[in-house]
């Protein structure tokens, strides 16, 4: 999976200039995927994180209610305790790459659209800026509330 997220990382830089419709639904379309991928992914750690706490608390109880010259006896609980440990870590290790990279492809997306709108008004005629949009829209209505009130 992570070489699966490099490799389209790649891709899609290397196609990131020149953005195409086609382009842009394929990333979208990529995205969900990633996001869908992930989110089964969260489910998965939070249940194997959660199981490998659970192994632990039984574990450190049992040690307590049983005298320590026992302990031999609960040694495979512990080597599988020790096992779902290193196994967490690494999940969520997994998961932390999987957060930011799709974190990252979201970056590209707003890059796209960018580049996208930058190619449809190369002189920057048709762009509109949305903050002076705004203020004109509000001088306009503060200029009709006044004159109603005349």
């Amino acid at each position: 999976m992570e070489q699966r997220i490099k490799d389209y990382e790649d891709f899609i830089k290397k196609k990131m200039n020149s953005p195409t419709d086609d382009l842009i639904a394929y990333h979208d379309k990529m995205i969900a995927n990633f996001q869908h991928e992930r989110f089964i992914h969260l489910i998965i750690m939070l249940f194997f994180v959660g199981l490998t706490f659970v192994l632990t608390m039984i574990v450190i109880f049992a040690m307590v209610l049983v005298k320590m010259d026992y302990w031999m006896s609960f040694f495979p609980m512990m080597l599988a305790t020790l096992i779902m440990w290193i196994l967490s870590i690494f999940y969520v290790k997994h998961y932390y790459f999987l957060e930011n990279h799709i974190q990252g492809l979201y970056d590209v997306s707003k890059k796209l659209y960018e580049n996208k709108a930058k190619a449809a008004a190369p002189n920057n005629d048709f762009v509109i800026d949305l903050k002076s949009v705004g203020q004109k829209l509000k001088k306009q209505v503060e200029k009709v509330l006044t004159k109603k009130e005349k």
